[in-house]
């Protein structure tokens, strides 16, 4: 279960999210529990999902020659890279599904930028059904 809800400066969450929590932990009541806080991201939208696999990516694909997989993965590494592997020094890149709303929004507008570059003219998103 996922809770989101705001937390003041001493501490404590709104009353409203207090409640619902308190209403959920009840029916573990007399079993042990495992509690995890994090720091609420805001995840990417399904509207923008289909945008970049359905339009951005295989646009680019079809300029390079490459499947929209390859296409996906190059545009990764480029513009996603983390640290190489320090066992291996292999290449390593943040996955998109761990990316939040405005760090998928600024890749795709790398992404996008980048087919401008080259001459690749990518529609708005308001300018097709993706």
């Amino acid at each position: 279960m996922e809770f989101v809800g705001m937390v003041d400066q001493r501490g404590h969450l709104a009353t409203d999210v207090r409640v619902q929590v308190a209403d959920y932990l009840r029916t573990f009541a007399g079993r042990p529990v495992s509690i995890k806080v994090k720091q609420h991201r805001a995840n990417r939208s399904d509207r923008a999902n289909r945008y970049y696999f359905g339009v951005v990516v295989p646009m680019l694909a079809e300029f390079c020659g490459y499947d929209k997989d390859e296409m996906h993965e190059t545009l990764a590494m480029k513009f996603l890279r983390i640290e190489d592997c320090p066992l291996t020094g292999a290449p390593r890149r943040k996955r998109t599904p761990k990316c939040d709303t405005q760090e998928f929004a600024d890749y795709v507008d790398a992404c996008i930028r980048l087919a401008a570059e080259h001459g690749v003219v990518i529609p708005e998103p308001g300018e097709v059904a993706a």
